[in-house]
């Protein structure tokens, strides 16, 4: 019976196709970044009603987050599906958002057509602003996912892998205020802001060395002064900061903090740190419902390819929902190794012949790993367990 329906809700999928190809096309060919995925939350809505779910925008305070609902007859936990859509700025969909969310939809649709009395309840999340905005942090503050037992997505990449973790993040400003004066005539007059900036950098390579290869620091200059003959009385740089453990990723960030006190000790300037509003914490794996993805990967004759689960390790704001609730968010290749997200290859990739195939990919790999779970109590029961005891 399992093995029958999983092959019906295979055909489903490759049923609806040629839907969710046009649908994957219109959001790469209409890229728009965080919080103003208007175009992709109107193609994406008007399907999921098309097909009887009961839709809900501006959802948690935010006009481009949504949620669709369809409650099944059957019994079990109620499974989301993470519908991610926004653009990076000047570059599109480089990240293969237009994937992302339409493989959820596919899924979602698929299991709901075929399904309907072998699953409890499914609601698929749009979630905006991965690219910096934090759109699931705030929906989580929101209590949007406090009734939700599990979570999945798929995400573009150039390898299938299951399991990768990724790092936590935040933004750090430093702004050094100074003392103008004329660079020549008068320079023992004024107080260098952007030396206070520059110092700063060299403080942080010089940091470098006493780090675990976990942490990450990546920086620019955002104000440096505006003549060469006027010594900078303002100056500023922004700063990302990452470490895999949370615990480690606090202390990375004080030391960095220390730098740029340091910088300001140094320069005689005065300095004002500002953190960024949201931290992306760690993703947490749960391994148990990774197993129950690979099967079905197994099942669908793909393999995940070797590399470590560290391997090629960025952020992301599902970090933060995994920290609240059992979540999956699987790798599906569309490209080869040498194209690396965020570039203009990948951007390419998204619409591809090899993006459509793994978009569709996708929509079956979350459609029946949600299958499983709904039709085994057991199973959902291990992925708790592991979520509590981790």
């Amino acid at each position: 019976m399992q093995n029958r329906l999983k092959k019906t809700i295979i055909e489903e999928v490759d049923r609806l196709k040629p839907d969710l190809i046009d649908i994957c096309m219109t959001i790469h060919s209409n890229p728009e970044v965080k919080f103003k995925e208007f175009k992709a939350v109107e193609v994406l809505t008007t399907f999921l009603k098309k097909n009887d779910f009961e839709v809900t925008q501006g959802i948690g305070g935010l006009e481009t987050a949504f949620n669709a609902v369809f409650e099944g007859s059957g019994d079990g936990p109620t499974v989301a599906f993470l519908a991610e859509y926004d653009a990076l700025p000047q570059m599109g969909h480089a990240c293969g958002h237009n994937i992302a969310g339409t493989a959820s939809v596919g899924a979602a649709v698929a299991l709901k057509k075929v399904a309907a009395d072998s699953i409890g309840k499914i609601v698929l999340v749009g979630t905006p602003a991965e690219e910096g905005g934090g759109g699931k942090i705030i929906l989580i503050e929101k209590g949007l996912f406090k009734d939700i037992d599990l979570a999945m997505m798929i995400h573009p990449s150039n390898k299938t892998r299951i399991v990768r973790l990724m790092l936590a993040v935040v933004e750090i400003v430093f702004v050094f205020h100074g003392k103008a004066a004329h660079a020549a005539a008068y320079p023992h007059e004024g107080i260098n802001a952007l030396d206070g900036v520059i110092l700063t950098f060299n403080n942080i390579n010089a940091l470098r060395q006493q780090l675990k290869d976990e942490a990450r620091i990546h920086g620019i200059i955002t104000e440096g002064g505006y003549a060469p003959n006027i010594i900078p009385e303002r100056a500023s740089a922004e700063f990302y900061v990452r470490a895999l453990k949370e615990k480690y990723f606090k202390e990375v960030v004080e030391k960095v903090k220390e730098c740029a006190r340091g910088a300001a000790m140094a320069t005689g300037t005065k300095l004002d740190i500002k953190m960024g509003e949201l931290t992306y914490r760690p993703f947490k794996p749960n391994y148990t419902l990774a197993e129950i993805f690979r099967d079905n990967l197994s099942l669908l004759n793909i393999k995940e390819d070797p590399g470590d689960e560290k391997g090629d390790m960025g952020s992301s704001d599902i970090g933060n929902l995994s920290q609240t609730i059992p979540t999956i968010h699987a790798d599906i290749c569309i490209c080869d190794d040498e194209v690396v997200c965020h570039s203009p290859g990948f951007r390419d990739a998204a619409i591809s012949e090899k993006g459509m195939k793994g978009m569709i990919t996708g929509a079956k790999m979350l459609a029946l790993t949600s299958l499983d779970i709904f039709r085994s109590p057991e199973k959902m029961d291990m992925i708790r367990k592991e979520f509590k005891r981790n």
